[in-house]
């Protein structure tokens, strides 16, 4: 039976009809028709069957027509129709025909084929080095000890209040109106009276 009859009188057939003279085909005439009804077919078997006979009498299908066929057909059919197929994937083609074939050879191939860089994996995962920095040197101990000491001298020397030398205030701190001060950079609140020279606390 020729491609055109088949084709034109499927819709009116029964079912059972259909997939019987599947067998009796020939003379396969246009590839997206039989894209087209191997879709029809709700059984993947007799979708199979339709692509497979259309393939041995010469039929070749363009990667459209292919992704088309992707869920109804077996996956060796599938993957010969890939082999066999007229024309190059583009892109978009490609990504979706990932989500159809399984077969990482063949995926390879069509992917050279038509210079598709694939995305396969995530590059490793790199660990960040830190390069640790090398550690400051405090001062030493008879060096602390001679600080704390200048340190207690002073306060003892120091009247407790502002006596206008403020780069020569001992280091101190004190909390007025709300902030802190501490050191020689003293401001009005400072705990011996600030840069205003008052002398008041």
């Amino acid at each position: 039976m020729k491609w055109e009859d088949y084709y034109d009188r499927f819709w009116d057939w029964a079912e059972s009809t259909q997939i019987s003279r599947i067998s009796t085909l020939t003379d396969f005439t246009s590839s997206s028709e039989v894209a087209e009804i191997a879709n029809e077919f709700f059984d993947e078997k007799n979708s199979t069957r339709l692509v497979k006979r259309a393939m041995q009498n010469g039929i070749r299908f363009t990667p459209a027509e292919i992704i088309e066929l992707g869920g109804c057909l077996t996956e060796e059919v599938f993957n010969e129709a890939i082999r066999s197929c007229r024309g190059q994937f583009t892109a978009e083609q490609y990504e979706e025909l990932e989500g159809l074939c399984f077969d990482e050879d063949l995926l390879e191939t069509v992917a050279k084929a038509g210079g598709i860089r694939r995305e396969i994996d995530d590059p490793p995962f790199e660990p960040e080095i830190v390069l640790a920095q090398p550690a400051r040197k405090g001062p030493g101990f008879f060096a602390t000890l001679l600080g704390l000491a200048s340190n207690a001298d002073s306060r003892r020397t120091h009247p407790g209040r502002c006596t206008g030398d403020c780069a020569n205030c001992p280091a101190h701190y004190g909390y007025r109106y709300g902030r802190w001060y501490y050191g020689h950079h003293h401001s009005h609140g400072c705990e011996f009276g600030g840069n205003d020279c008052n002398g008041k606390p």
